[in-house]
């Protein structure tokens, strides 16, 4: 969520990125910005569509740790039946992968809950934002056009520090420095929030992969041992 305020804070700052150019034509600082919130707002809906595919590998490794867990118990519990046709090391090998593979299902749980909550926390974050902007930026325009009627220079902006400090008020100490901390690692990086959300969806695509690897070493551990064959 701090990444994401930083993110719309640059997108919608226009002060702010005009004071970084070292263009003295209005026109090209114009077509400038035009060009970079354009190319940025294109990556973020690259970032955004492929996040939200995370619900559907989700589906898929709750079904396979879903069988994970069925298998388990059926093991353990029809111990005497399956022990005739597994040795009892064939038996253990089999229930550890399995184990295995459970927990790489549980950690693509996690990456995929982080994920998500990321996308509804920058969805919602900027469908609230989004009337506050605009009418700070047309009270802005109004007042710089007064301030120029009477030869005053004034300093528009939205100050990004003072938002946090607002923010971090009611939170403990140290969560207040771990968001400082965060702030100042993403300084400068539009896409920092997206690329929390891609990151887990990548983790989770990544684990999710080692459950499928691991329930198929089963599989096959448990035809290796097998007797019957």
């Amino acid at each position: 969520m701090i990444s994401r305020m930083r993110d719309i804070q640059m997108l919608y700052d226009k002060g702010g990125l005009v004071s970084n150019s070292n263009s003295d034509d209005p026109l090209l600082e114009w077509n400038r910005l035009n060009k970079e919130n354009a190319e940025h707002g294109f990556a973020s809906a690259l970032f955004q569509s492929m996040s939200e595919t995370s619900p559907l590998i989700e589906k898929f490794s709750m079904w396979l740790l879903a069988g994970t867990g069925a298998t388990a118990a059926l093991l353990v519990t029809q111990i005497e039946s399956v022990l005739p046709y597994l040795s009892t090391q064939g038996f253990k090998s089999c229930l550890v992968v399995l184990v295995v593979s459970a927990v790489a299902g549980f950690v693509a749980k996690y990456y995929s809950l982080r994920c998500e909550i990321q996308n509804s926390v920058q969805s919602k974050l900027m469908e609230l934002l989004k009337p506050v902007l605009e009418k700070h930026e047309e009270d802005e325009d109004k007042i710089q056009e007064y301030a120029e009627q009477r030869g005053i220079v004034l300093q528009t902006d939205i100050e990004f520090s003072n938002v946090m400090n607002e923010f971090s008020k009611p939170f403990p100490f140290w969560l207040r420095w771990l968001m400082a901390r965060k702030v100042k690692q993403i300084a400068g990086d539009r896409q920092a929030g997206f690329h929390i959300a891609v990151r887990a969806y990548t983790s989770q695509i990544r684990w999710t992969f080692f459950q499928v690897v691991l329930f198929v070493v089963f599989i096959l551990t448990a035809a290796l041992y097998a007797n019957a064959i």
